[in-house]
């Protein structure tokens, strides 16, 4: 699994036939460098520049569950019918980010790539996403995945926690006010029956 940085153009498929084409032109790996008193620069670290929202969304899932213990791992499983060459996963947290594998054909005709993903530590919230491409054009990519968040067991707890805190908390203050009014409401009825009684 290689890890590689770079930036992401996305283009969608509303546009026209020659703006995608010019759009794929420009799609690739660039370096840069510069000339002071005839003496260049050495060559700049690579740029790959990727246009994305060529061909249709793959699906990703994550393999038991999105909600992890701590220290534990996951699959992120990234899978399309459309015969992809490789799947690239990206942290929507850290998108200059990513890990590319090579699709593998599932007897049920889908190619798949099975993403090892972890140890999760607490405090981690990971909003990932897949894109898939062709090998002859491997700058060019689908639309990207819908996403998937993992969640640590121990933080979802925690906000469950919270959560029901609050909840009984408005609870109260919503049983407090009924009292008051159950009171105010007897205190007035109570009031004109003993005004009327002579002393």
């Amino acid at each position: 699994m290689t890890l590689t940085v770079m930036a992401l153009l996305y283009i969608g498929l509303s546009l026209n036939s020659r703006s995608r084409v010019q759009a794929e032109h420009h799609a690739g790996r660039y370096r840069c460098h510069y000339f002071s008193l005839n003496i260049s620069s050495e060559h700049s670290d690579p740029l790959e520049l990727v246009v994305t929202g060529f061909y249709r969304k793959p699906s990703l899932s994550s393999l038991p569950s999105p909600v992890v213990d701590s220290g534990g791992s996951v699959t992120l499983q990234c899978g399309s019918h459309q015969g992809y060459a490789k799947f690239i996963l990206i942290n929507e947290r850290e998108p200059n980010l990513s890990w590319t594998l090579d699709s593998q054909r599932h007897p049920s005709g889908q190619y798949q790539a099975l993403f090892s993903m972890g140890p999760v530590t607490p405090g981690h919230r990971w909003t990932f996403r897949c894109y898939g491409y062709y090998s002859r054009t491997p700058h060019v990519w689908s639309i990207p995945s819908d996403p998937v968040e993992l969640q640590n067991s121990a933080s979802t707890f925690q906000n469950y926690m919270v959560l029901n805190g609050v909840r009984m908390g408005l609870a109260g203050v919503v049983l407090l006010i009924l009292v008051v009014i159950l009171g105010e409401a007897w205190h007035s009825s109570w009031r004109p029956e003993n005004s009327n009684q002579k002393p």
